[in-house]
């Protein structure tokens, strides 16, 4: 019984021990995911019941706010996944937005979360509400 234990114990380890492939590097050659990875800031995360919903936002490079001052402008991208073991997955992105501020969640129903966003010149702020499903975004 024991020869038998330490046999089939000696199988399973040696079989744990070789199974691992070699580990492999390589370098992205996807711009757009090196800028995300790189330079989106998380201003919003709602990982509640059936959905999780996070808000990024990512700058439009230099200028793009179309200021001598060479501010940016920033889209948003709304990353939504059920929970799952295999879940659904989507990204929205929306913008250009001058300088966006995530506000609030102002609904949580089961499989839908509203938010508000703040956007604008310093003097001329403007609010917009939208609505995230696993499927779409939406503005209210």
């Amino acid at each position: 019984m024991k020869s038998t234990l330490i046999l089939l114990f000696t199988i399973c380890l040696v079989q744990i021990s070789c199974g691992q492939d070699k580990l492999k590097i390589e370098k992205s050659e996807n711009t757009r995911l090196i800028k995300v990875l790189n330079n989106s800031e998380l201003i919003g995360e709602n990982t509640v019941d059936y959905l999780s919903v996070r808000i990024y936002k990512i700058d439009n490079g230099s200028g793009s706010a179309g200021f001598p001052s060479s501010e940016v402008s920033h889209n948003l991208l709304i990353a939504v996944s059920e929970f799952d073991e295999e879940p659904n997955q989507n990204l929205f992105e929306i913008g250009p937005f001058y300088n966006p501020k995530f506000m609030k969640w102002t609904n949580e129903m089961e499989y839908q979360r509203e938010f508000e966003i703040e956007y604008g010149a310093y003097d001329e702020r403007k609010l917009l509400k939208l609505k995230v499903n696993i499927n779409e975004l939406e503005m209210e």
